[in-house]
């Protein structure tokens, strides 16, 4: 009897051994399932890299401007050494201590918490940088604002009419596959030395660095049709006026008197659908106060698109 008590007994200790082995197992490998992915889940091909550019300000040679470069990122952390750190996208940031080398770096991460980090060492030297102007309304798609200036004679202050036949370029030199808007001039829009007593310029004040060389920028194509042409012949001209001026009286008389600082004078007629690109240089007064003046003379349509003013590179 007490053989088969112990029999039994040995039994139900095994039994229980089994289980027991069996629960632990369970238990572990519900452990190692928790590291496996979901089901359907993708593996992340597109990991963040990072990268950035910077450029000194233009009247601060220490405060850096950073542009992002990375990549597949939404998280951003710049460090700029001594603590500073910062967040934006596209940080500027003043390096107090002056010239120098400064390592920064910026670590740039997914939404998954994958990252990438870039140390690129910043140079900062006490090198101008020439202010460049800001043309308002430069690619002329928005009529004659900001190129408008009042005249005391009563002359119109609306220098062009607005044009679906501009440059087929953007304003930043791509071609746009078609016209872009541009301003027009015509024969009753032509300088009051020819076709009509109300003359019409047109006007836009800018600040440059003082005695710097510049470049003036724009485009212009005039028709071909036969017409009577004025004494000098069908012309665009654009001019750097000496100042700034509240009346256009004044801003007429220096231009008629010859004192603008450049003065180009275009005469290609290739017809309104071929423009011709100028490029004149020219060198900003002692207060770096100077103003665009455009005008015509001629008995045709003539368009003029894509006005700039940069430092002469």
């Amino acid at each position: 009897m007490n053989n088969k008590v112990n029999f039994c007994r040995k039994i139900t200790f095994l039994l229980l051994t089994i289980v027991t082995a069996a629960f632990m197992i369970s238990c572990d490998a519900s452990l190692f399932r928790d590291d496996l992915p979901d089901a359907n889940s993708q593996v992340d091909n597109f990991l963040p890299t990072a990268d950035f550019s910077y450029t000194p300000g233009e009247r601060d040679f220490n405060t850096i401007r950073f542009t992002n470069l990375a990549t597949e990122s939404i998280n951003f952390l710049w460090d700029f050494g001594g603590g500073d750190t910062s967040t934006d996208e596209d940080p500027v940031y003043t390096f107090s201590a002056g010239e120098g080398v400064y390592p920064v770096t910026l670590t740039a991460s997914d939404a998954n918490g994958a990252s990438a980090v870039i140390t690129i060492d910043v140079e900062v030297v006490d090198r101008f940088v020439p202010l460049s102007p800001e043309i308002l309304n430069g690619d002329m798609q928005d009529s004659s604002n900001n190129w408008r200036i009042s005249f005391s004679n009563g002359w119109s202050e609306f220098g062009f009419e607005s044009s679906s036949d501009g440059s087929w370029l953007l304003y930043d030199g791509t071609d746009n596959g078609a016209k872009t808007k541009g301003a027009k001039w015509n024969k009753s829009r032509s300088a009051a030395e020819w076709a009509n007593p109300n003359t019409r310029h047109a006007y836009q004040s800018i600040v440059v660095t003082p005695n710097w060389e510049y470049t003036l920028e724009f485009e212009y194509a005039i028709k071909d049709d036969i017409a009577t042409d004025p004494i000098g012949g069908r012309r665009f001209v654009a001019e750097i006026l000496d100042g700034h001026f509240t009346d256009g009286v004044d801003a007429f008389n220096q231009s008629m008197a010859g004192g603008a600082l450049v003065t180009h004078v275009g005469t290609e007629v290739k017809g309104k659908t071929t423009f011709t690109q100028v490029k004149v240089d020219f060198t900003s007064n002692d207060s770096g106060l100077v103003a665009i003046w455009l005008w015509a003379v001629t008995p045709v349509d003539l368009y003029v698109d894509n006005v700039k003013v940069y430092p002469k590179r």
